[in-house]
């Protein structure tokens, strides 16, 4: 299996590339954040501080891809969930996707080869079902395999698809 290479345009997650991307989060995302985080409506202080600790809980697994004008195209990374189990996350911008969605998939790669080379032996995710683009790329681009729906889930009764990926496959 070929090894997937860093694109050039990536960087360390900071802060500040999480406040800029949440402040110009796509729409699908805010709506996930809000089915998943139990909050009544969107709340960009809120957003903030759980995107920041993601980051801060995956240390070096968390990335931004960054755009040919330096602002961020995307950031994320991959938390501990569990002994050897990682949970993806992600925030970005509509045109950091259209932009950059080969250095985010192929980042986004590396990450997942650098945490099967060491600590992991699951990754996993999860995905508002009206998300139809980004469960595409889940299983199409990254790997992850369908587990299944947790009808209702969300704050509104949203369905919320989960999908992994282990170590050897």
């Amino acid at each position: 299996m070929k090894t997937a290479r860093l694109p050039s345009n990536v960087a360390p997650c900071s802060p500040g590339h999480i406040v800029y991307l949440v402040q110009h989060m796509r729409e699908d995302e805010r709506a996930q954040f809000v089915a998943l985080s139990g909050l009544q409506e969107f709340s960009e202080d809120a957003a903030i501080r759980w995107f920041i600790d993601a980051a801060a809980q995956s240390g070096v697994f968390a990335v931004t891809v960054l755009q040919a004008d330096n602002l961020p195209a995307a950031a994320g990374g991959f938390h501990p969930a569990g002994a050897g189990v990682w949970q993806a996350w992600m925030v970005g911008t509509t045109d950091g996707w259209a932009q950059q969605w080969r250095a985010l998939t192929k980042a986004t790669l590396w990450l997942m080869d650098r945490l099967f080379e060491g600590r992991a032996h699951r990754l996993q995710t999860t995905a508002i079902t009206s998300r139809e683009l980004a469960i595409e790329w889940f299983e199409r681009s990254l790997g992850f395999k369908p587990e299944g729906v947790w009808r209702q889930y969300g704050i509104r009764g949203e369905d919320v698809a989960h999908f992994s990926r282990l170590r050897g496959e």
